[in-house]
């Protein structure tokens, strides 16, 4: 798998490096609205805004941070929770805990799986697009585990705030 790493928003860091996991936006976005009819979710505009918003920007963002987005400004926040809760059951979005009580979500891909890295101090993640290795995962099975699945973060102090 190609390494890589694309950095998502935090500390007011827009800065985003793209390497293609998710390919065309229009795609992704055809694709996810097929999994909200096969969840049983209507197919509505602010869900398919809310989509599109994660999709252009990648996460993994906080709802605030999603609701201080231009084309996210006229959502109202419980329409913003309640929609990401019944994305995340349906498997398009995937909750990220980075152990500062906020929940951020990103969208989630049966295809790419990845861990970030946050900073302790802005609190930025950047995207890493690697996992860890298999046998880890088969030991677990072994063990008589099914569904088995992982979440993985690393924490450190970034370059910018290192020279700050």
């Amino acid at each position: 798998m190609a390494k890589s790493v694309r950095k998502s928003r935090g500390a007011g860091d827009s800065e985003k490096v793209r390497s293609g996991a998710h390919g065309g936006i229009a795609m992704e976005v055809v694709r996810l609205r097929a999994r909200l009819e096969e969840a049983d979710l209507r197919v509505t505009q602010p869900r398919l805004k809310l989509i599109e918003i994660l999709l252009e920007e990648h996460g993994p963002f906080t709802v605030d941070e999603i609701l201080a987005m231009p084309g996210a400004r006229s959502m109202d926040r419980v329409t913003v929770y309640r929609n990401l809760q019944s994305f995340e059951e349906a498997g398009i979005v995937r909750r990220c805990e980075f152990g500062d009580g906020a929940s951020r979500f990103e969208i989630g891909s049966d295809d790419h799986h990845h861990h970030h890295v946050i900073c302790r101090k802005c609190r930025k993640s950047e995207t890493l697009d690697l996992c860890v290795p298999d046998s880890l995962l088969r030991q677990v099975r072994k063990l008589g585990y099914e569904g088995v699945s992982h979440s993985l973060e690393f924490f450190g102090v970034c370059p910018r705030c290192l020279a700050r």
